[in-house]
């Protein structure tokens, strides 16, 4: 007979409830009406928890588990009566920091200034056609999108990297409509916004380690084009010049036909939006190369600008 050590590592009694977020790192075959999946948990546990062998659960995303203890083959595994992704479950933006910071890379930055700095951009979109359009879309994607990274290697590409650097671009953008006061607000602020949104359709998930199906075929930059133009259906403003402006700034944004764009910017706010996102694509990746290596040093290759190496001097900021 084992030993009760043997017999229970995970140190549970028999019928004990366990609540717990944690991460699937493994699924086991089996030929039960259950199968055991390996998970980790957020205190770094280690546990084994049976789950109905048709349930839909996937390697490397976050549950939130309800579990009761039960004897299995003279071990102790735990038996999920409730896993709920977390991205279907509703928690405080604190709790979702801690979670991808204890499981994940995460973006460098407090979610909730994130989420502060956008909304409060949305909230001055005064225009009734663009920031019908842009709340709209917001609330429809807004749960992912703080979840999603902004590319899958060469910028932002870590958990809310893609409301990190939406954010970063409307501070930038603030510095442009300060200088050029003929620019349009309600427009750059809607653009960038708007202008990655359907990331989240883009990518697999919020890891973005793999690319969608439509993501392959249509890519970011049309999905988004194509949810405005059904979103102005929706709301009777199809019929609108604003609409066709937005469709612009996101058709525009990366400027290039060879890098997804198949117009280049028309209008001055469609420019600024290139712009800003240019900069913060690549200027945020120096930052983040350059703090890996040492001063009076170079950095690695960076993809995103060329494979090319920048000098980390010793000056202070």
């Amino acid at each position: 007979m084992s030993s009760r050590n043997e017999m229970n590592p995970m140190n549970y009694e028999i019928g004990q409830k366990v609540d717990f977020f944690g991460k699937v790192e493994a699924l086991n075959p089996s030929t039960y009406d259950t199968v055991a999946i390996n998970v980790e948990t957020e205190a770094r546990e280690k546990v084994v928890v049976r789950i109905p062998a048709q349930a839909p659960v996937q390697l490397n995303k976050l549950y939130w588990f309800e579990c009761v203890a039960i004897a299995f083959k003279e071990k102790i595994h735990l038996r999920a009566d409730v896993f709920v992704p977390l991205a279907e479950k509703k928690v405080d933006d604190d709790v979702k920091e801690r979670l991808f910071r204890t499981f994940y890379q995460y973006a460098p930055v407090n979610l909730r200034e994130i989420r502060e700095a956008i909304e409060s951009r949305l909230a001055k979109i005064e225009n009734p056609v663009i920031g019908a359009i842009t709340r709209d879309l917001y609330d429809k994607f807004s749960e992912d999108f703080y979840l999603y990274p902004a590319a899958t290697k060469f910028h932002h590409a870590y958990i809310s990297g893609l409301a990190y650097h939406t954010a970063s671009m409307l501070k930038l953008a603030d510095g442009f409509l300060a200088v050029y006061p003929f620019l349009n607000v309600d427009l750059v602020y809607a653009g960038i916004i708007l202008h990655d949104l359907t990331k989240t359709l883009e990518f697999d998930s919020y890891e973005g380690s793999e690319y969608t199906i439509a993501g392959k075929l249509i890519g970011h930059i049309s999905l988004t084009s194509n949810e405005i133009a059904l979103s102005a259906v929706r709301l009777g403003l199809e019929a609108a010049e604003e609409t066709m402006l937005l469709e612009h700034i996101i058709l525009s944004h990366h400027y290039y036909g060879n890098f997804g764009s198949p117009k280049r910017p028309a209008i001055a706010e469609a420019l600024v939006i290139h712009l800003v996102d240019n900069v913060d694509s690549k200027v945020t990746v120096v930052g983040e190369e350059l703090a890996k290596a040492a001063a009076g040093g170079f950095t690695e290759p960076i993809g995103v600008l060329d494979k090319e190496r920048y000098f980390k001097h010793k000056l202070a900021k």
